[in-house]
């Protein structure tokens, strides 16, 4: 599931990173690379991105990212293939 949900994961991220106008922009370029192209080299450096910021920061830019996603709930939607055979 991570492969499909994670470009969406992380461009919510980014979206809610460039709100964020103390934010450095190297971790705005992690995000991007991420939701660009999730493979792990990728998802690793977002990660450490992330975990360079201080702890108010990230939550508040989690807070922003999940409401970003809660707000469109298409955009995960139109990434998850079928459930399977409906029974």
């Amino acid at each position: 599931m991570f492969e499909t949900i994670g470009p969406v994961f992380f461009r919510a991220l980014r979206r809610a990173a460039e709100r964020q106008p103390d934010l450095d922009c190297s971790c705005i370029e992690a995000l991007e690379a991420a939701a660009r192209n999730a493979d792990a080299a990728a998802i690793a450096k977002a990660q450490s991105a992330l975990s360079a910021l201080d702890p108010q920061t990230m939550a508040g830019l989690m807070a922003d990212a999940h409401k970003l996603l809660r707000e469109d709930p298409q955009q995960v939607l139109r990434n998850w293939g079928a459930a399977g055979e409906a029974h």
